[in-house]
Order: structure tokens, then sequence, then C-alpha cells
């Protein structure tokens, strides 16, 4: 039995058949682009999966096959904390049996920096075996590691896993290389038979690297995650009224000042805990371990304070609450109990749920996990019910077995990836999502919500892209990303030569003023049922107006659309690109005639800038009889409801012009957000 039919078994345990063989063949795919026997160095190569999707079983599959396929050494950079090396090394090597099989196929060597773990290195590769060398993340381990692996035969070829691979490997200095990277390239360097493979599910950074960068990705393997994954579209779309809790703006955590006591909010959350805990326990006894995660700020002492303040909590309930009487309860509990049997948990009696209640507080377990604390580790198996407090520690890559209840006050970061890897919640929770609660603040939880359409447009558009003939590097240039507005797709340190492009509105200033082509346009509106529209109002007016569901007639409208070459400010396939990608997020479209009373509107022409300005402004005031016109820039509610597509055909005369007839000009709303790029000189 070869390494990938051992590991097979052991996944088929509790993975699905159709889910392995996508894990496998995206393995194989990788493995192809790594160097064949007797050549130099393969290509770096990116994993894409999402957070929590389970990208630690791809790397052990990927470690078996590599295996299989010839690799004798595999070096694993497998996170810049101990806490996330212990995690990730136990579970790769618990997977692919090292520590309990006898037969001499694999050895484990975890940071071999000495002159003496290179020896005993470089013997196990003589003696034929597969070395599996998990690595910390920090420069002198992966430099000391290098020094030990160049004195191996060049023909050895080593597979290299850099798991987080956005996080601390990339250049983060201007002047020069920072250490972590110039320790990877001494890494690289010692190895000149080897596949570099980089694992994450926040991509940005490495996807607008330079193309010159030894960590540009050539190809990217898009990682599908399981049957029953639940991540940023079950949890902010689809399941956002009966899972996402409101975090008041005054109960967000000031970044110095440590709270007097809890914030009401958190007391709702540690509530809706101990219910949804004590309701999993009585109908599914393997359920445990249970865990909450408390997420408030990066500070060790406030972190300090809110464990305080949660044990504090526990422990008044822990003497308040009698055995047999359940009105001792307190009412938020027993109303947190009611949201969570109304949004799908299981109900039991006042008197069996009163005495689990009782064992879940008897139970319950804080670890405050962070750089000052004496916690090295989260034991799950000391106890079933689980109360996390940190902050960076727990906010990429660290696994919080049984996660039900998040409950995440920090300020939202403007980093798209930083953000996105705070979301400890998904994960293959499927089953448990009525327990589930995630408390957060309305704008933490709406860049939450956009974000999902920003990984799922690059997760399209760059295989689109790619599958067309294109590279990550021309992606990177003419594709970009889309981003909510506001927000950044990393750290500037890390990546530069960005072009950014707002969404919100644009106007055609200089549309065409041919007659041929005003007949031509306006054929196109018939084609598609704008002229005959019913007029919907906007205030005190009202205007021709279609909700579009067919991106077919969208298209057919842009792309026919009759106009000059140029038109100041006016990137007509960029922005019909936009609104492409914008209608596979939002589904529709609203395309209105703007006009006056059934007639053109005039406007001002000025030289070559054409129309001064296309656009309507609002009333000063209201009218006598109380109507008010928002302005043809706040049509449709976009004041309130910002993520939308809206065109405007724009029937208009050329003042002082007006017999030179009718002139048709497009303006275009694409959203709230960014598209973001690479400079296309880099």
């Amino acid at each position: 039995m070869n390494e990938v039919e051992r590991l097979d078994a052991v996944l088929a345990s509790g993975i699905d058949d159709e889910t392995r063989n996508g894990i496998w063949a995206s393995v194989q795919a990788i493995l192809q682009r790594g160097p064949k026997e007797g050549m130099k160095t393969g290509e770096t190569v990116l994993a894409l999966g999402y957070v929590q999707s389970g990208k630690t079983t791809s790397i052990t599959a990927l470690a078996a096959a590599a295996a299989d396929d010839g690799y004798q050494v595999i070096v694993a950079l497998l996170g810049s904390t101990n806490l996330l090396l212990d995690q990730n090394s136990e579970r790769l090597e618990a997977s692919l049996g090292i520590t309990t099989r006898s037969d001499y196929v694999w050895i484990s060597e975890t940071n071999p920096s000495s002159e003496t773990a290179g020896k005993k290195l470089r013997k196990f590769v003589d003696m034929g075996r597969v070395c599996l060398v998990p690595v910390l993340k920090h420069a002198g381990r992966i430099r000391a590691v290098a020094k030990q692996l160049e004195k191996i035969p060049d023909d050895v070829r080593v597979l290299i896993i850099d798991d987080e691979a956005d996080q601390a490997s990339l250049n983060t200095s201007k002047a020069a290389e920072s250490s972590t990277y110039a320790a990877i390239r001494e890494l690289r360097k010692s190895v000149p038979s080897h596949l570099y493979v980089q694992y994450t599910a926040t991509p940005y950074a490495p996807l607008l690297l330079d193309a010159a960068d030894i960590l540009s990705p050539q190809h990217v393997e898009f990682l599908a995650p399981g049957l029953g994954y639940t991540g940023g579209k079950q949890f902010f779309i689809d399941n956002a009224d009966r899972v996402v809790r409101n975090v008041p703006l005054l109960d967000e955590q000031a970044s110095k000042t440590p709270p007097l006591q809890l914030q009401k909010s958190l007391y709702q959350a540690l509530s809706a805990f101990l219910a949804g805990s004590a309701l999993l326990l009585l109908h599914d006894a393997a359920s445990p371990p249970i865990s909450m995660l408390v997420h408030s700020t990066a500070r060790n002492d406030v972190q300090a304070r809110y464990e305080f303040l949660i044990r504090r909590q526990l422990e008044q309930w822990r003497k308040s609450i009698a055995a047999d009487d359940i009105s001792s309860v307190p009412d938020v509990i027993l109303e947190e109990r009611k949201r969570l049997v109304v949004s799908g948990a299981a109900d039991i009696d006042d008197y069996t749920f009163l005495h689990k209640l009782k064992f879940v507080l008897s139970q319950s377990m804080t670890w405050l996990v962070n750089s000052a604390a004496d916690v090295n580790k989260v034991d799950w198996h000391v106890s079933p019910i689980h109360i996390l407090v940190g902050g960076n520690k727990l906010d990429r890559g660290f696994t919080v077995e049984g996660l039900t209840v998040t409950y995440m006050n920090r300020p939202a970061s403007p980093q798209v990836d930083t953000l996105e890897q705070r979301a400890r919640a998904f994960g293959y929770r499927g089953d448990l999502l009525p327990y589930c609660q995630f408390f957060a603040s309305k704008k933490t939880v709406r860049s939450l919500t956009e974000v999902v359409h920003t990984e799922e447009d690059l997760r399209a558009r760059l295989r689109d892209h790619v599958e067309s003939g294109g590279s990550v590097h021309t992606w990177a240039r003419e594709i970009g990303l889309l981003l909510p507005d506001g927000m950044k797709p990393t750290r500037a340190s890390v990546v530069s030569a960005l072009s950014v492009m707002g969404l919100g509105w644009h106007q055609m200033r200089t549309p065409s003023r041919l007659a041929g082509d005003t007949t031509h346009n306006y054929e196109l509106l018939a084609d598609i049922g704008l002229t005959d529209a019913p007029r919907v109002p906007q205030g005190r007016l009202a205007f021709r107006t279609l909700y579009v569901d067919s991106l077919s007639s969208i298209r057919s409208l842009l792309d026919g659309w009759a106009r000059p070459t140029y038109s100041p400010g006016w990137l007509h396939e960029e922005f019909t690109d936009a609104v492409v990608r914008g209608f596979e997020h939002h589904k529709k479209a609203t395309v209105m005639l703007m006009e006056d009373g059934g007639s053109p509107r005039t406007r001002k022409w000025s030289g070559e800038l054409g129309f001064v300005n296309l656009f309507q402004g609002r009333d000063l005031k209201p009218q006598p009889n109380g109507d008010f016109y928002p302005g043809d820039r706040l049509v449709e509610n976009l004041e309130n409801e910002p993520n939308q597509i809206l065109i405007q055909v724009h029937r208009t005369n050329v003042r002082q012009h007006e017999d030179a007839g009718e002139v048709l000009a497009l303006a275009i709303y694409l959203g709230s957000g960014l598209v973001v790029r690479k400079e296309s000189n880099v």
C-alpha cells in the first residue's frame, strides 16, 4: 500500500468520496508543476483555499503524494508561533501515521538547526526515508535549516510547503529584504531541486507581487471545500438573520482602556454560548469540545481583563443558579435559549435544560491565549466546554475546535486579508449552524459580507483568465481585485505600484453627436424595452425604468453602444467589465431613461471636455406639497443602498446647438467599491 492509498483510507472515515477525489486531483495538479528527476527547481504554486476549509488536509495529502512521487525531504513552514507550529505538525504527523507506524517510511525532525540534527537528517535521507521537517516561520530557524539542507545531494527532490504564505513570508522592507523573506530565499537556494507551494485563503498579497519576486506564484491551484463547509456566504448572506448579532458601537473595544464590566453584548454572547452548549450536549453527546472565541484587541493587558471578567461572571452564575429552580436562571440565558430554538436548535424541558446548564457552567474553562500568557497550547481534552480570549494569536491559521459563538468587538480592519483571517467561525459547521452566533459591529459585518463578493469574484475571474491563456501576472495587471469601499487588499509594506479605480458614478462627457449613432442607440434601447418601460417615481420626478435580470441584455446594450473612440474619463471596456462583475454578485441592474417631462434636457458643452455635467442635482427644498427630488446621483435610494448597478441614458440637447438634434449619453453607477490592479509597467 503506497502513501496515497494509506492516507485515503484514513480520510475515508470522515470525508466523502467526491471531496477526497477533489483533494487528490488538486494535489496531483500541484506536483505536476514540480521538478522532474535530474531537473532544477520547479514553479512556485499558490494553493488557494477558503478560511478554515481544510487546508491542512490538503497539505497532508500533498506530503503523501510527494512521498510516492520520490520527494525525500518535505520542509513545512507551519506557523509563525509555536502554538501554530505544534498544532499543525501534530495533525500532520498523526494523519501520516509517523509516530505510530513501524514500517520505517517516515521520520519527523522539527527545526533541525544543529549540526547533530543535520547529520541525523542526512543519514535518514541516505537510508531512503521520507523526512518531514516542520519549521517555525522565523528567520533564524529557517536559516539554520537551510544551512543543514544545503549539505544533502543536489539531486534529492525537496517539497517546501509554506502555510499561511501571505503572512510572515513576504518581503516587508522597501530598502532591503526583511529577515524572514531573506531566510526563505536562502532556504530555496540551499535545495536546487525543489517545488515551493504556498497555502492560504487570503491570497491578495502574493497575487499582487512583482513578477520578479521569488514568492510571486506562477500557478494557482483552486482548492474546493468539502460538503458541509460553512463560510462567509453561509454566515453573512444565507443565514445572517439567525446567525449575525450586532455589537453596538459603544461596545467596541477602545484600544487602551480595559472594560470595567462585561459589555451588554458580551453578556448576551456568553449567555448564548452557555444555552447553546447545554442544548447541544443533550442532543449530541459526541459533539464536544464546544467553544467560544472572544476577540477584542491586540493588547495583552486588555485581553487579560476580558478573561477575568468572563471567569468572574461564570463563577457568579455557578453560585446563583439553583439546581432545582428554573426561575434562578437569568432571563438573558432563557431568552438566548428561545432564540436558538427558533433558529433550529432542538429544545428540551426546563428541568433537563437546567441540569445540563449547571453541568456546562461547572465544566467551562477559560483560556487566555496571547504572548504574555503561560498557555502554550489549548488542551481540548481536559473539558468539553472552552472559552478562548485572545487576539492576533487566534486570528490566523489557528483552529478553534467546536466553535459556536464568536464575539468580535475589535474595530474592523481596513485590510481584507487581516479581517477575513479573523473569521475563525468558518469551517465544517453545517450541523452546528443552529447553535452558531457571530457577534460583531455593523461595520465589521458589512465588510465581511462584501468580502464574500471579493472572494468569489477573485476566484471566478482569475480562473477564467488563466484558462483563457492568461497568467497570474496578467490577471493582476488587467483584471485585479474588486474590493469594498474604504478597504485595501493587504499591508502597504508588502505590495506596491497599485492602481485604484473607484467605482461609483461615471459619465460619458463626449457621446456621439452623429444623428445615425443616436438612431442606432435608440434601437438598442427599444430592443431591451426601455423606450416603452413604465415610469417609476423618484420623489417628485418619474423616469422610464427597467429592472433587468438578464446579463445578456445589459451586455448587448453596452457592447453595441455607438460612441466616439475617446471621451474624457470614460473607459468603456473597463466600465462594462465592472458592470459584469457587479451583476454576477447582485444578479440584477437598473436601467433608466433620464429626461425632462418626456423631452431632452439641455446641457452645456465645453470644447473637448464635452458635457460639463449631465446630472441634475437634488432639490434644495421640498415642493409645497412635500415632494422632493434627491438628484440623479441618488435615485433608487442609492444613499442607503449603495451596492447596486445602475445605468442611466441621458436624453440631451447641446445648449445653443439645439437644432443639431438629440444626443444620448450614458452614465453608469458601478457600486461603492474599488478595483485594485498592479501597475502595467511593473
